[in-house]
C-alpha cells in the first residue's frame, strides 16, 4: 500500500448536504421504477491506495457514468486514514449515497445500522440481474442480526494455499507434496539437500513471519476449524479444537529441526525471505505467487514458483475460508431519503457488475490502460493512461468479479485454478455473522493472550501445561463470555 498524507476528493460530495435526485430522477432495477430524465446524481467515499485519483475528466471515467447514467463524484481517502474518516464521517450524519465498510463488524456500525442509519437491502436484491447472483455464504458472513445491509465486493472464498520454489523441487528431483507429511520431507530437503546448488548450507525451508502467516491455513489442514466451529451445540474458538495443539506440535517440530526461519516471532515480512531467494516455500494468500517469481528472477534469473492449494491432513483435503468478499458499500439514509433514489443507487451496483463492467473496473480499458501481445497483458506505462483509473484504484468499485478476464503468465491462471479447487473445499466460520459485545471490546487483548503462548510453545518456551494455562487466562479474562454470547446469537438465528 502507498502511504497517502491527504484527502482526495473528486468532484463535488453531493450527499453530504442531501443533494441528491428527486425520486423522478432514479433508475430502478424492476418494472416499477420510474424512468430515467437524465444522470442520476450519486456520491461515494472510497479507499484509496495510490497517490493519484481517477481522473475524473479521462475516459474511463467517463464511460463508467455514461454505462451507469450517472453523474458521480468519488471521495477517495488514503487507505492508511479510512478507518479514522469513516467513524468520523459515520458520526457526523453527513455521509455520500454510498460508503464503503471494510469491517460491518465494528461496533459503531453495527448500532449505526441497529438504529436505522443504513438501508436494509436484503428484500431488494433479488429485481436486479446482477445484485440477484449474489452469493449466500457472502451475505450471510456481512449480514447483521440476519438482516443485509450492504453490497459486498467479492473475493475468491478461499485464497491461501503453498507457493514453493519449483526450480528447487526440480533441482532436488521432488515432486509437488500432497500431503502434510511430503510437505515436511520437502521442507527437510530445502535446508538440508543444497536446492541452489551454491555450495553452501544457507537455504531456509518454509519462511514464516510473526504469529506465523500460514498458520490458519496449515491449522486447516490438520483437520482444524477456520477460526470457530459449532461443537455441542456451542460456539467454539479453534485454539480448544485437538488440531490446534498438533499444528502447533508440527510448527516445533520445523522449529527444533531449524526448518522455518527462527526469528519468524520478530520478522514482520515474512514473504521478503523467499523474495529473496533464501526460502523454498511460503504459505499465504495464493496472489503472492506471480509477485514472489518475479522477485526471484531478479535474483536467480531461472528460478520459478509453484503453488499447491491445500495439503492432505487427517480430516482430508480442506481450505480455510474466509468471508467471500472485502468490504461492502453501504446505503446511508441520511443521503438518500426515498426508495427510489435507493433504486438507483442500488442500479449503479448492479450495472457495474455488467461482464464489460467488471472487466473495465479491474482491468482497465484496452487501447488505453493495457494492450494484448499474443493474448498477454501488457500494461501502459503511460501516467496520463494510468491516471484514468487512479493506477488500478479504479478496481475498488468493482462488486462481482466473476466475469473478469485474467490475463498475465500462467502462474496467474494457476492461481485461479488453485482458488476455484480451495471453493469446493473451504471450511467457513460459522460464527461470521454474528456479533459477540464482549469480543468488540476485548478481541485484540484476548487474541494477545493465545497467540503469545502460541509463539512461545513454537520455541518452546511453554509446555502443554502452559498453554493449558494461557487457554484458561483466556476464558477468565472474557473468552467463556464471548463463547456464551456467539452461542446464543448463533443459537437464536438458528431457531435453537
Amino acid at each position: 500500500m502507498t502511504a497517502i498524507s491527504a484527502l482526495l476528493v473528486l468532484g463535488t460530495l453531493s450527499a453530504c448536504s442531501g443533494n441528491n435526485n428527486a425520486a423522478g430522477n432514479a433508475q430502478g432495477g424492476d418494472s416499477s421504477t420510474p424512468a430515467a430524465e437524465g444522470p442520476f446524481k450519486m456520491s461515494m467515499m472510497l479507499t484509496s491506495y495510490n497517490p493519484e485519483p481517477m481522473d475524473p475528466e479521462g475516459e474511463l471515467y467517463k464511460q463508467l457514468e455514461e454505462r451507469t447514467n450517472t453523474d458521480l463524484s468519488i471521495t477517495w481517502v488514503p487507505s492508511t486514514t479510512y478507518s479514522d474518516k469513516l467513524s468520523a464521517t459515520v458520526a457526523s450524519g453527513e455521509l455520500p449515497s454510498a460508503v464503503l465498510v471494510l469491517d460491518q463488524k465494528l461496533p459503531y456500525i453495527v448500532n449505526s445500522a441497529r438504529s436505522g442509519m443504513f438501508w436494509e437491502l436484503g428484500p431488494y436484491l433479488k429485481d436486479y440481474p446482477n445484485l440477484s447472483r449474489m452469493d449466500d455464504v457472502a451475505l450471510n458472513a456481512i449480514s447483521i442480526d440476519g438482516k443485509v445491509y450492504g453490497i459486498y465486493r467479492a473475493r475468491d472464498l478461499a485464497r491461501d494455499g503453498l507457493m514453493l520454489r519449483k526450480d528447487w523441487l526440480d533441482n532436488l528431483g521432488l515432486q509437488e507434496p500432497k500431503t502434510i507429511d511430503e510437505f515436511y520431507e520437502v521442507l527437510k530437503a530445502f535446508v538440508n539437500n543444497d536446492p541452489d546448488k551454491n555450495g553452501k548450507a544457507d537455504t531456509i525451508g518454509l519462511a514464516e513471519q510473526q504469529v506465523a502467516s500460514g498458520w490458519r491455513a496449515v491449522l486447516t489442514w490438520m483437520g482444524g476449524p477456520a477460526d470457530w466451529e459449532i461443537k455441542d451445540g456451542k460456539a467454539s474458538p479453534a485454539h480448544l479444537s485437538p488440531a490446534f495443539l498438533e499444528t502447533m506440535k508440527f510448527y516445533k517440530k520445523l522449529y527444533d529441526e531449524k526448518l522455518i526461519n527462527l526469528d519468524f516471532a520478530v520478522v514482520k515480512d515474512g514473504k521478503q525471505m523467499i523474495n529473496a531467494g533464501k526460502a523454498g516455500a511460503w504459505v499465504a494468500n495464493l496472489n503472492d505467487a506471480n509477485g514472489i517469481e518475479e522477485s526471484v528472477q531478479k535474483v536467480t534469473p531461472t528460478g520459478a514458483i509453484t503453488m499447491v492449494n491445500a495439503l492432505e491432513g487427517p480430516a482430508g483435503l480442506r481450505s480455510p475460508g474466509g468471508s467471500g468478499s472485502y468490504g461492502t458499500f453501504m446505503i446511508p439514509k441520511t443521503s438518500v431519503k426515498t426508495e427510489a433514489d435507493l433504486k438507483a443507487v442500488l442500479n449503479f451496483f448492479d450495472k457495474v457488475s455488467d461482464d464489460d463492467m467488471q472487466n473495465m473496473l479491474v482491468n482497465g480499458l484496452e487501447g488505453r490502460q493495457f494492450t494484448l501481445d499474443n493474448g498477454n497483458y501488457v500494461k501502459t506505462t503511460d501516467p496520463k493512461m494510468l491516471a484514468e483509473y487512479g493506477m488500478g484504484d479504479s478496481s475498488q468499485l468493482a462488486v462481482l468479479r466473476d466475469k473478469v478476464v485474467t490475463y498475465g503468465k500462467p502462474l496467474v491462471h494457476l492461481r485461479d485454478e488453485m482458488w476455484k479447487k480451495n471453493a469446493e473445499i473451504a471450511v467457513v466460520n460459522p460464527i461470521q455473522p454474528y456479533i459477540s459485545d464482549t469480543y468488540s471490546e476485548r478481541g485484540s487483548e484476548l487474541s494477545k493472550i493465545i497467540d503469545d503462548a502460541r509463539v512461545r510453545f513454537i520455541m518452546g518456551d511453554l509446555d502443554e501445561n502452559g498453554w493449558n494455562a494461557a487457554v484458561a487466562k483466556w476464558e477468565q479474562d472474557g473468552g467463556s463470555k464471548v463463547i456464551e454470547e456467539y452461542t446464543a446469537a448463533y443459537n437464536q438465528a438458528n431457531g435453537q
